[in-house]
């Protein structure tokens, strides 16, 4: 998209970072590509938290969710919720 001032910039998608709990243990699913087991929901929860991290301070958004017994989808990590770049493209179009 073209933003006045800025030029062209392109649209970042939220990565979301998802918990499973599959053959007796937790996994982390990225895209269709999972990560796992690991030994507890606790070390997995730190594993997927840290990549997200990793992802918002590389300049993208990310969310890290819990989808397994007694875990609704619940999300347990969100990054910035917006950005400056994001704010700018909200600003510039209104």
């Amino acid at each position: 998209m073209w933003l006045r001032g800025i030029g062209w910039v392109r649209a970042m998608a939220t990565s979301i970072y998802i918990l499973i709990y599959v053959r007796d243990g937790w996994w982390i699913d990225l895209d269709g590509h999972a990560d796992g087991p690991f030994a507890s929901l606790e070390s997995a929860m730190a594993e997927a938290v840290s990549r997200a991290a990793a992802t918002s301070r590389q300049g993208g958004r990310s969310e890290v969710r819990v989808s397994g017994p007694g875990h609704e989808n619940r999300m347990i990590y969100q990054s910035a919720e917006r950005s400056i770049l994001g704010r700018a493209v909200a600003e510039a179009q209104h």
